[in-house]
């Protein structure tokens, strides 16, 4: 079977540190409550965790032999609510949930799972949704280069309908601030809340060691 899901535990932690701090420099541009900032961060760091689940559960069917019966799965649909009944399932709050649910809609209504549009989306899923997408254009991928800072924020406002414009904004501020940094460093205090947020032990242990390894 072609590896039309193509899950990486290292890439994934790499991406949820990453856009975990972007979350929380986001958030407080925008003066939001510092508690609130905190559990944002949170779900900026466990966003995708759904996407194990659905990784096992593809290549653990013997039955599913076609690379079209993935296709037609949805995966890239169904992760966001995967990644929310996990997280629900762990007592997570509803900040950290509505946040991780929604976090691919777009504002004009073209994203998933809801086609939600504006201010229906919940704020911290506005929030993650830029942070997201820029994190992805600027890391690398298999099949290409990470894209420079302001190449990435070009291409963002070619899809400008898709972000909260009040929230882009105050990102690309955020942005103009790390200057030609790749990754914001993270602060002091991410250790403790991966820690106290972790899925499991296994999922944190292989966190730390990640930390560790590009910190």
């Amino acid at each position: 079977m072609g590896s039309i899901v193509d899950y990486n535990l290292t890439e994934e932690l790499e991406h949820g540190i990453y856009v975990s701090s972007l979350v929380r420099e986001l958030g407080r541009e925008l003066l939001l409550d510092e508690q609130v900032v905190y559990q944002l961060q949170v779900a900026g760091m466990l966003h995708d965790i759904g996407k194990l689940r659905l990784t096992n559960y593809l290549y653990g069917n013997e039955e599913i032999v076609s690379p079209l019966v993935v296709e037609e799965m949805k995966y890239v649909r169904m992760h966001p609510m995967l990644s929310y009944e996990i997280l629900r399932d762990r007592g997570y709050s509803s900040l950290i949930l509505e946040s991780v649910r929604y976090h691919h809609e777009d504002c004009d209504g073209t994203g998933f799972p809801s086609n939600l549009v504006g201010d229906e989306i919940p704020l911290g899923a506005r929030i993650i949704r830029v942070c997201d997408v820029f994190a992805a254009l600027t890391s690398d991928r298999p099949y290409r280069k990470r894209f420079d800072i302001s190449e990435a924020i070009s291409l963002m406002i070619d899809e400008i309908t898709h972000f909260d414009m009040k929230i882009f904004l105050a990102f690309e501020r955020v942005v103009h601030r790390a200057g030609t940094s790749y990754h914001i460093q993270l602060a002091e205090n991410d250790a403790e809340l991966l820690e106290k947020y972790s899925i499991d032990g296994q999922f944190y242990e292989a966190v730390k060691e990640h930390c560790a390894r590009i910190g």
